[in-house]
Formats: C-alpha cells, structure tokens, sequence
C-alpha cells in the first residue's frame, strides 16, 4: 500500500488514493489500518492527506496557509481528549455555535 501511495506522487485527491489503495489491498480494515499507520512521527497518512487538501483549498480561496500533518494530528488527538458539546451524550442545541 506505500508503494501504491508512492506511484501517486503526492499529487492525488482523496477518491485517487482510495481506488489505488483498493487495486493494491482487498481488505478495507486493512486500509483504515494503512490510513490511520503514523510513518516516522509525522502524523498519520489521513493527517497528511488531511493537510495537505486544506492547504490546496485554502491556496485555491487565496487564504494563506501553513497546515501541516503534525498540526493536523495535534488538532485530532486535542479533540479526542475534549470533545465538542455536540460530540456528548445526550441531546444536542441546535443553537449551538
């Protein structure tokens, strides 16, 4: 599967990567293993899929930007540790900010 993600060239999007992980392995746990896999400390492969798209978007809308996968990462693991209100049990405001 890196060998798969290599071939892409860091020029991919998100449907791009699925379909050439899904040629290279037919086990979906298998992938969301591949996907979630943090190769060298710098955050996981959806992390840096996950930076990389923003800082495309926000290029694309003329926003600066300077998201990296650690950042990303950082973002994911703050937000397991203190989910939002809405990410409680119990019913959810639909005021809510």
């Amino acid at each position: 599967m890196l060998e798969a993600l290599k071939e892409l060239d860091g020029q991919f999007s998100f449907r791009t990567l699925l379909d050439a992980l899904m040629e290279a392995c037919p086990s979906n746990e298998k992938i969301e293993r591949f996907l979630d896999s943090d190769i060298g400390g710098q955050g996981s492969i959806r992390d840096i899929v996950t930076a990389r798209m923003t800082n495309q978007l926000a290029h694309t809308m003329g926003q600066p930007t300077d998201m990296t996968s650690k950042k990303v990462k950082w973002i994911r693991e703050a937000e397991a540790k203190n989910p939002t209100p809405n990410d409680l049990p119990g019913p959810i405001n639909p005021y809510r900010r």
